[in-house]
Formats: structure tokens, sequence, C-alpha cells
């Protein structure tokens, strides 16, 4: 498997920028909302949003009306210094998805939001599984467990890029627990941009679960 993901290990998330020549929109869209939830965003992966290839496929997104609200809202909470933009959500990802809010922290795992909610249950084992029959799996630096949304994410970027047919399976998992997920960081994140980016993830895993992500 290409970039994105590579053979025999997964990154929790894609590197910004990514080359537009090798990563059709539909996977550019998975790698990037892969990076987004992987990591606190550096300067760098901020500015990243004001060229190619991210501003025209934000641009490219916001042209449908579903995703055009998420789309604006994200482009709401990048505006400013790219410095001062990366502290502050580099703050609202600490504080949504690293535990510092406490209770009012929002796993970013399958098993939090399946089942009874405890986390390192039966998805982790299953989401392996999947990763090693395409000969991949989690990066030793990673320190996340396989259902994390960053290596769901990712390796769907993967698996859309080659139009692998476990790409419709994957996409009804996420569906499946994604739209829980964007729900909780609706009413818990001050910035907007991590809720708006839910939501994306849980409208295009919706369609492609469907058979009908716009290519």
């Amino acid at each position: 498997m290409t970039a994105p993901v590579h053979p025999g290990e997964a990154a929790a998330g894609a590197t910004l920028p990514l080359d537009p020549a090798s990563s059709p929109s539909p996977a550019l869209a998975w790698a990037w909302l892969s990076a987004l939830f992987a990591r606190q965003p550096s300067a760098v992966e901020i500015a990243a949003h004001r060229v190619e290839p991210i501003a025209a496929l934000m641009t490219d997104l916001g042209r449908d009306a579903e995703l055009a609200p998420a789309i604006a809202a994200m482009r709401a909470a990048l505006a400013g210094e790219d410095e001062e933009v990366a502290v502050d959500l580099a703050r609202a990802h600490a504080r949504l998805f690293l535990g510092l809010a406490g209770p009012e922290t929002v796993a970013p795992y399958e098993s939090a939001h399946v089942g009874d909610g405890r986390l390192f249950q039966a998805p982790v084992g299953e989401m392996e599984r999947l990763l090693a029959a395409h000969d991949l799996s989690v990066a030793r630096d990673a320190g996340e467990p396989a259902d994390h949304l960053a290596i769901e994410t990712a390796l769907m970027a993967g698996l859309v890029e080659e139009d692998h047919p476990d790409r419709a399976g994957l996409a009804a998992r996420l569906a499946g627990w994604v739209p829980a997920f964007a729900d909780a960081c609706a009413a818990r994140d001050r910035t907007g941009f991590y809720a708006a980016a839910a939501r994306l993830v849980a409208t295009l895993a919706e369609r492609e679960a469907r058979g009908r992500c716009p290519e």
C-alpha cells in the first residue's frame, strides 16, 4: 500500500502537505483528516492549509452543500497568524483528545463509542487484523491503539487511493461510531475546528458506506 500508510507500519496520521499528483482528491481528504486527529498541529501544518493541495481540497469540499458548513467553521478557526492558530488548536487538541479536559475529554477511539464504552475492546483487535491483512501495523512510536480515529482514517486513505474493496467495510465501521464522536466534539470543542473535522469524517464515511462518495 502506498502513502499515506506504508507497508509493515501504519503511522497515526498522514503528513501535510501531500503530493496531489499521487493522491486523488477523495484519498487526500481522508489523509488530511487523519493528520488533523493524529497530533497537535504545528505552525507549518497550519500554513499548509493556505496553499496547495490542502487549500484547493478545502475549496472543493466547500462546494458541497452538505459539507460547506463544516469547511466554513474550519476556515474560521484557521483565520489568524499561523503561530497563534497553531497554539489555539494545539490547546484544543490536548483538551479534547489527550485528557486535559478531564471528564470533558472526547476519546478518539472506536472502543469508547461502541459497546459498553470501555477502551481497548474488540475494535482494537479487529483493526489490528484489518491492518495486518494489508501488510500494515501501527507505527511503534504512535503510542495509540489501532482503533484510534487517525489510524482508521489513515487506512481509509490508502484503501480509497487503491480503490480497494475493503474501503466499503471500513467506511461502514467509521459510520458506526464517528457520528457519536462528532456530536461529543460539537458539545465540547471551543474552537469549532475539531467538531467540524469530525463531522466531515462522519459525513464522508456515511457517503462512502452508501457508495456515493463524490470523486
